[in-house]
């Protein structure tokens, strides 16, 4: 049966792999920077829906494919590599107002360069995310209990995400507020990018 031990265990994971850089989260901090928490909230709500979606899918349909299919594995990895090496290019490449009182630039800052079905999308060939869910589904849900434990597994992932992308995302707002020059910012886009790249890398390669 479920317990707060279970539920303790599934919280520390998620804390631990959750709020750790990964590419869901240097993206929340560049679109923060960039353009505040607003703006980044089609990317917060892509993945909060995107990941347990991801999740519930990988327990209930994939993983008996997965673990007779190690080709699709390494098609997901190329993928992967891909579609983050876009997203990168994306982030690298967002446009950077200029200097501005807050309500002008509400007004004319340029859209955050990652929608809502591109962060559902993202979760799909995150590698990061494929760990974290493959493990929650292997070492998280109850065999005698699995269809609640998945249930609550992909309730409790949605809450931790959410809070956990929110809180890169202001964070990059917050130091937004200590960097005006637009120049400064371009460089700061360009470094997340590097670093999302180097994130996926790390977990692919």
């Amino acid at each position: 049966m479920l317990g707060w031990d279970w539920l303790l265990a599934l919280v520390l994971f998620e804390l631990a792999t959750g709020y750790t850089p990964g590419p869901n989260n240097l993206i929340a901090l560049s679109i923060g920077f960039s353009h505040g928490y607003r703006r980044a909230l089609p990317h917060i709500l892509g993945v909060t829906v995107g990941f347990p979606l991801m999740l519930l899918a990988i327990g209930f349909f994939l993983k008996p494919l997965l673990d007779h299919s190690p080709l699709l594995f390494e098609g997901l990895k190329y993928l992967s590599v891909v579609f983050v090496l876009y997203l990168a290019w994306k982030v690298a490449t967002a446009p950077v107002a200029e200097e501005e009182s807050e309500i002008e630039a509400a007004q004319h800052r340029p859209a955050a360069p990652i929608t809502f079905w591109q962060s559902v999308l993202l979760q799909w060939v995150n590698p990061k995310a494929w760990a974290g869910a493959l493990s929650i589904v292997t070492i998280y849900t109850i065999p005698g209990h699995f269809t609640r434990s998945m249930f609550a597994a992909a309730f409790v992932t949605a809450f931790m995400v959410f809070t956990a992308v929110s809180l890169w995302a202001l964070a990059g707002r917050f130091l937004k507020r200590a960097v005006r020059d637009p120049k400064k910012i371009r460089l700061f886009n360009r470094l997340m990018a590097i670093l999302l790249v180097l994130s996926v890398g790390m977990m692919v390669f």
